[in-house]
Parts: structure tokens; C-alpha cells; sequence
């Protein structure tokens, strides 16, 4: 059995359409041995043919930059750079929301989860804590060794990109 098998079922309901290709076949017994490579030869004919009629992107970023653009006046390349200009400007503030989102989320992740880990050490020391306690984010800070450890990874992260006065004021994401 084969390990990949693709199959297509063809119905062809016009006569003269199939006396044509047992004529094409019984004509070229020594070319097919099979209906089956028949057909497939004039399916990958016709689909060459047809894809004529569809515009071909370039292949690749690299062929699409290839191609130059034409420009008959300088309100054209006017025309063209504003309309850059504004689909950057659209897809920074689509990629703003979108990471302000996330962000957003993964502050209420780590809220909860200091939540449980300071549940679970209140549990573990026998601490009374109560359900209104929980409920008004008494457990919700997160434990000093996880700020200094985060503060160390964003620090040595932002350290690489610039090398500023180091004030963890100006690293997003660090936690005072």
C-alpha cells in the first residue's frame, strides 16, 4: 500500500468529449499505457494553458523589488509615497493595538499567577489567609525574587540594544 496516495474522480458526462480521448488514447498506444497518463498529461496541459490568464506575482521579495517603479512625473511619486506613507502609518498603529492587547494580558497573567504562587505559600507556611484577602489582590504581588530575577533579564536584554545610563525608568517592562 501506498504511503501517499492522491486521488481524483472525474466525471465526464459529454459523449463526443470521451470518443475524442478514447480516440487520442487508441492513437497513441505506444505513448500511454494507461488512460490515467493520458489524462494527466492533458490536465497538466490545460492547467499550463489556463494559468496564462491569471497575472503572475514575482516569486520572491527579491523579485518583486526588482522590478522598478515607472514614474512619469513627480506627482506620481508624490501620490505613491503618501500612499507608503499611510499604509505604514495604518499597520504601526494596527501592530500598536495589537501589542498593547498582549501586553495587557500578560500583566493579568502575572497577576494571577503571583496570586497562586502566593496562595500556595501561604498554604505551604500554614498562613490564615481569607477569601476576601484574595479577592481584593492582598495575594496579587509579585514576589521579590521573580521582580529582581525579570528586572536582571530585561536589564541585560535593553543593555545589549543601547548603552544608556542604565535607569531602569527607561526599560519597558521592568518592575520597580
Amino acid at each position: 500500500m501506498k504511503q501517499f496516495e492522491t486521488k481524483l474522480t472525474v466525471r465526464i458526462y459529454d459523449t463526443k468529449l470521451i470518443e475524442s480521448l478514447n480516440t487520442i488514447f487508441k492513437m497513441n498506444k505506444n505513448r500511454y499505457q494507461t488512460k490515467n497518463q493520458l489524462l494527466v498529461e492533458l490536465l497538466e496541459r490545460g492547467i499550463k494553458d489556463k494559468m496564462k490568464d491569471f497575472p503572475t506575482p514575482p516569486d520572491s521579495p527579491a523579485g518583486a523589488s526588482a522590478i522598478p517603479p515607472s514614474f512619469n512625473n513627480k506627482d506620481e511619486m508624490a501620490a505613491t509615497l503618501k500612499q507608503l506613507k499611510d499604509m505604514i502609518a495604518d499597520m504601526h498603529e494596527y501592530n500598536k493595538k495589537h501589542v498593547e492587547g498582549l501586553l495587557a494580558h500578560l500583566k493579568m497573567s502575572e497577576r494571577m499567577s503571583s496570586s497562586i504562587y502566593n496562595i500556595l505559600l501561604a498554604i505551604a507556611t500554614d498562613e490564615p489567609i481569607t477569601k476576601t484577602q484574595v479577592e481584593i489582590g492582598y495575594m496579587d504581588d509579585v514576589p521579590k525574587r521573580f521582580i529582581e530575577f525579570l528586572n536582571g533579564l530585561l536589564g541585560a536584554l535593553f543593555d545589549e540594544d543601547d548603552d544608556d545610563d542604565g535607569d531602569s525608568e527607561d526599560i519597558p517592562g521592568v518592575l520597580n
